[in-house]
C-alpha cells in the first residue's frame, strides 16, 4: 500500500513540511486555503528557496484526505477550530496531529482541549520546536518534539515526522508543549525590540532567561510539568526564535522599536505574527491565574502604543528587586 500524508496549510511552514517528508511518502497531499491561494502558491512557496517535489499534490478540496493514512495540520491557530470542522467528515479514525501554535482565539483554550471537543475520538498530538521552515526543506539538521498523553499516537507521528535530517523525540506533557510554543513568539517580539533599539548580547541572555520563567510559571500554573520547559520546545524553540531574523515575531519587534505603528509593522512583515495574535490572551490568561508576566505585558504596552519601546525597557529595568 502507497504511503500518503495530508497536510493541511500551505504557509511556510506546512510547505516545508510537505517537502521534507515527500522523500518519506509516496504522495503528499498539501492543502490551501482556497483556489487562489492554490494558484498564488504555484511551484515554489515564496518564503523558502526549494520548489515543490513532484509527488506534492496541492489543492484545496479536503476530499484529499479520503485518500490519506494520517493528517498534519499546519494552518495558523487562528483557522483551527473551522479546519477541524472541515476534517470531520473526512478523517473517520485517521491520526490527526498539528505544528500549529498559539492558544485558540476563539474561547482562550489551549488547541488540544479544542481538538478533543471537535473530535472526541482522537488523541491530541501536538508537534513543535525549534524550527525555521527555510532551514528544514535545506536539510539542515533540527530536532522536534512530539507530545500527546496517548504513547501509541504520539509514537506515530514521531515515526512520521523523522528525516534523515529531523529528529524527534516524545514527550507527554500536550500542556507545557503548546504553552512553550506559543508564549516564545511573544517573548521573540521583546527581543526585536531589544535588538532594534540597539541593545547587545547581555540583555538578550536577560531576556531569553526571565522569559524561560515568564513562560514555566505560565505553564505550571495550567498544569504543565516544569521541565517540559528546559526542553526542545521550551528553551529550545526560544532560543532559536529570539536568536534570528528568520523569526518574523522578532523581525516584527525591530520594526517596532523604529516607533513604526503596530498596524504598520504587521503589514511590512506581510505573513501571520503568531506572537501579535496571542498577547492579549496569554495575559488575560496569566491574570486570570495570577501569574506575573512583565515582559509579556511590556510588549502588550508597546503594541497598543500606551509607551515606546524605550519606556518599556525603563519599565522593567526600574522593577523592585526580587529572587531570581
Amino acid at each position: 500500500m502507497k504511503k500518503s500524508l495530508a497536510i493541511v496549510g500551505a504557509g511556510a511552514w506546512g510547505s516545508a513540511l510537505a517537502i521534507a517528508l515527500s522523500e518519506k511518502f509516496d504522495r503528499i497531499f498539501l492543502i490551501t486555503k482556497d483556489n487562489a491561494n492554490t494558484d498564488r502558491l504555484g511551484n515554489q512557496h515564496e518564503a523558502l528557496s526549494i520548489p515543490f517535489n513532484s509527488n506534492i499534490s496541492i489543492g484545496s478540496s479536503f476530499e484529499a484526505i479520503k485518500d490519506s493514512q494520517a493528517v498534519l495540520i499546519a494552518t495558523p491557530s487562528s483557522s483551527f477550530n473551522s479546519v477541524l470542522t472541515n476534517l470531520e467528515p473526512h478523517i473517520n479514525r485517521k491520526p490527526v496531529a498539528w505544528v500549529t501554535k498559539g492558544f485558540d482565539p476563539d474561547n482562550g483554550k489551549l488547541l488540544h482541549e479544542s481538538f478533543s471537543q471537535k473530535l472526541p475520538n482522537h488523541h491530541p498530538c501536538v508537534i513543535s520546536g525549534p524550527t525555521f521552515a527555510a532551514e528544514i526543506v535545506e536539510k539542515k539538521p533540527a530536532a522536534i518534539v512530539v507530545a500527546s498523553k496517548d504513547k501509541i499516537t504520539r509514537d506515530f507521528w514521531a515515526e512520521t515526522i523523522q528525516t534523515n535530517n529531523l529528529r524527534a523525540y516524545t514527550n507527554s506533557d500536550i500542556v507545557g508543549v503548546q504553552v512553550g510554543g506559543s508564549v516564545k513568539n511573544i517573548l521573540a517580539i521583546a527581543a526585536g525590540i531589544a535588538n532594534g533599539l540597539g541593545f547587545g548580547a547581555n540583555t538578550q541572555a536577560a531576556l531569553i532567561t526571565r522569559g524561560l520563567a515568564e513562560m514555566t510559571r505560565l505553564g505550571v500554573a495550567l498544569g504543565a510539568d516544569k521541565v517540559t520547559f528546559q526542553g526542545l520546545s521550551g528553551m529550545g524553540d526560544l532560543i532559536l526564535t529570539c536568536s534570528d531574523d528568520l523569526s518574523r515575531n522578532r523581525r516584527f519587534g525591530k520594526e517596532l522599536a523604529n516607533n513604526i505603528p503596530t498596524d504598520k509593522a504587521l503589514k511590512n512583515i506581510n505573513a501571520t505574527v503568531e506572537g501579535f495574535k496571542a498577547l492579549k490572551l496569554v495575559i488575560r490568561i496569566a491574570n486570570n491565574h495570577q501569574i506575573e508576566m512583565p515582559i509579556c505585558e511590556q510588549v502588550l504596552a508597546v503594541t497598543e502604543g500606551k509607551i515606546t519601546p524605550r519606556e518599556a525597557v525603563n519599565e522593567l529595568l526600574l522593577r523592585k528587586p526580587s529572587e531570581e
